[in-house]
């Protein structure tokens, strides 16, 4: 497990967003966690900017609309588990194979609420207020040789 800790900044979490994800590559799956207001949203604008999406500014809370596209030369899927009964419904119509798209990368609000449904490199992050107001990130997968670029990772306490 990485951890970063991050100032009370809102764009501190988009530069580490934007740091993560102009290393991803299509097919990889993101499960973010962290209570209301954490910042995860602002880390997936973040990953919008890294991706070099064509707008990373549009990038919002998905929790209504469940799942939404952004185009860009690897496609962003950012999705919401946080309502459970948008989310069955979601999955019985067959929308777990959009979560597994092998040309977008995914993102996934919430993504702990169907832990059992991700694929076993995930990437993990957990996302924290600290007592300062701060953020502290931790990042983890079962699988780190899938994401080798997690050696760089700013050390705990630098920021990005």
């Amino acid at each position: 497990m990485h951890t970063v800790l991050l100032p009370p900044d809102p764009a501190a979490t988009e530069r580490l967003g934007e740091w993560i994800g102009s290393r991803l590559r299509a097919g990889d799956v993101l499960g973010l966690v962290g209570d209301l207001g954490a910042g995860k949203t602002t880390l997936v604008r973040g990953l919008a900017r890294g991706l070099r999406l064509e707008d990373p500014d549009a990038v919002a809370s998905p929790t209504y609309l469940l799942v939404v596209e952004h185009p860009g030369p690897v496609p962003l899927v950012h999705a919401d588990a946080y309502l459970p009964q948008k989310l069955e419904g979601f999955l019985a119509d067959g929308g777990l194979d959009y979560l597994h798209d092998r040309a977008a990368v995914v993102a996934i609000e919430w993504g702990d609420r169907m832990r059992n449904m991700l694929p076993d490199n995930t990437l993990w992050l957990t996302i924290g207020v600290d007592g300062g107001g701060g953020r502290r990130v931790g990042i983890d997968t079962a699988r780190p040789s899938d994401f080798p670029w997690l050696q760089e990772m700013p050390k705990m306490g630098s920021g990005v």
